[in-house]
């Protein structure tokens, strides 16, 4: 097996999975989209305090997830947050222009 069938192997399932979230897309606004990232940031958020409030409370000794979920919570906080920061740039820049 070469090189050039795990390429096309990885298109293959990129295609689909593209079909799949363009069959979404027209189903959904880009409030629900946001709404929904939001309550992702918000689900690992509590996730991560739960973790952390069990490894204090003794309850568990894995510093790993501890430190898993929190790096999770972070980065998608940050994601989250550059979407944002795009938006409202978009935005600024399109009611700099000229008509």
């Amino acid at each position: 097996m070469n090189v050039y069938q795990i390429g096309m192997v990885n298109n293959t399932a990129n295609t689909s999975g593209a079909a799949k979230a363009a069959e979404n897309n027209e189903n959904s606004s880009f409030k629900d989209l946001i709404m929904d990232a939001l309550n992702n940031v918000n689900a690992l958020e509590q996730e991560s305090a739960k973790i952390t409030e069990d490894f204090i409370a003794g309850r568990t000794d894995n510093i790993h997830s501890v430190m898993i979920a929190s790096e999770k919570a972070s980065i998608s906080l940050q994601f989250v947050m550059e979407v944002r920061n795009k938006v409202i740039e978009a935005y600024q820049e399109i009611m700099r222009m000229q008509v």
